[in-house]
This record gives structure tokens, sequence and C-alpha cells, in this order.
């Protein structure tokens, strides 16, 4: 009787580590796959396989949080990721970029739009900024609601999608000569 129960424990235990063995190697194996791929891919590739998941992780957010806003549903068109010279944390540049068509780098800080250019009302081609961020007013959508075009929008994405202003100053950045700059 004991044999027969240790024989039925003994083959109990061997059926589960089989049954979890393939688990467990397809977790490990992931990570050595993703070292070795890693080692021979160029960082230009890497970085464009990183935007390309961090794309459809976004996609699936924006779909999952898809809500009335205004006259239509709430979608989000993905442009790209951080332009090339753009430091990491990159919505003053690439809206920089996108309004005068360089890279200006006093305004990489979000919070030196604020400085550099006087307060006006909400309208298109206008930015909304506070410290820390600024995008650029694409076009109203409603009560505080505009599609912007939104720089470094999360994930590392440059998204035009409909956004609350609340909370942010509206700019001017094509007035003064400061603009002109």
């Amino acid at each position: 009787m004991i044999r027969a129960l240790s024989a039925a424990l003994l083959a109990f235990a061997f059926l589960n580590v089989i049954a979890a063995a393939p688990a467990y190697a397809r977790k490990h194996h992931h990570g050595t796959h993703a070292v070795a791929h890693n080692e021979t891919t160029s960082p230009a590739t890497r970085q464009a396989q990183r935007i390309a998941r961090a794309s459809r992780r976004a996609v699936a957010r924006d779909a999952q949080g898809m809500a009335d806003v205004g006259n239509g549903p709430r979608q989000a068109q993905i442009i790209g990721g951080r332009p090339a010279g753009c430091p990491h944390q990159y919505c003053g540049c690439g809206t920089s970029l996108k309004i005068f068509g360089r890279i200006r780098p006093e305004l990489n800080l979000a919070s030196n739009w604020l400085r550099k250019f006087p307060r006006t009302a909400a309208a298109p081609n206008m930015a909304a900024a506070r410290a820390g961020h600024v995008m650029l007013l694409l076009e109203h959508v409603g009560g505080d609601k505009w599609k912007v075009w939104d720089s470094n929008s999360g994930g590392g994405l440059t998204r035009i999608h409909v956004r609350s202003i609340r909370g942010f100053a509206v700019v001017n950045p094509h007035a003064t000569s400061t603009a002109a700059l």
C-alpha cells in the first residue's frame, strides 16, 4: 500500500513538473531570445520595433478608452515617435518642429513656451502649454476639448487626438519677434 501510494505521488509530481516545463521554458526562452535578438539588430531597428510595439499598445488603449466627445468618437491618429535630434522628453521639441519647421532648442522645455509667447484665446494653430507639457491646437471639438498635435503624448508617441485643455495656458507662438527667430 505504501509503495503504491509513493508511486502515485511520484507520478503526480512528475506530471506536474512536465506540465509546468513549457510555461517555464517559454518564460525563460523569451528573455534569452530578446538578448540574442538585440545583439544582432541595429539601434535604429530596435527603436522602430519599440515604436511599433508602443503604437500597437496605444491603439489598443485608445480603442478601450473610446468615448463620445463633441461631434463624434474620440479617435487617435498615431504620427510617429521621437523626432531625430529631440531630447527624451520631446513635447516642446516636436511642437516647435511642427510649427516652425525646425527644432528650436530654447523651446524644448515646455515651460519656456509660457515665458516666450503671449497668452491668447484658444484657437487653431495656437499652443496649449503648462509646466511639463505643450501641444498644438488644431480644431475645437466642444467645451474644453480640442483636437491637438500632441508630441510625446504617452508611450513615446506623437498623436493627433482629442484632449482637454483644462489646466493649460494658451499662447500664440506666431506673435512677437520671438516667433521670427
